[in-house]
């Protein structure tokens, strides 16, 4: 289970997904830098962020994709927290832009309120520290 915290550190709101696809990623934020000396060295210079960079795909039915869509129009400037699958706790921002949400299944007989059927991709990249 997935748990969406913002804004950090007074939360206000709380979403609750499920788990994401297989594709999940894990990455550290960092930048080379390149140099060349006038005696024609070269120098490679690398900048730890001390930030990761995390990727998840969620595959949600149109119900909890529109309660998320309205979390990130609301927070997606803000800190969030999130708890992901591993129980391991992250603090940083959605980086996305723009977030897609792009329908995978069509919908059956909806039985009134709630649809059926019909679910929702969308890739979230984060990043941020663990805390």
């Amino acid at each position: 289970m997935f748990t969406f915290e913002a804004p950090y550190p007074s939360v206000a709101i709380t979403v609750l997904t499920p788990n994401p696809q297989f594709s999940d990623g894990e990455g550290l934020a960092v930048s080379v830098t390149r140099k060349l000396a006038m005696d024609g060295t070269r120098y490679v210079y690398i900048k730890n962020k001390g930030r990761r960079v995390l990727k998840w795909s969620f595959k949600l039915t149109r119900n909890k994709a529109l309660e998320l869509r309205a979390f990130i129009q609301s927070y997606f400037s803000s800190q969030v927290r999130i708890t992901d699958h591993n129980d391991r706790v992250w603090v940083g921002y959605l980086v996305n832009n723009p977030f897609e949400f792009e329908s995978v299944e069509h919908a059956g007989p909806s039985i009134s309120p709630m649809s059926r059927g019909e679910s929702v991709r969308i890739e979230l990249q984060f990043e941020g520290v663990e805390q």
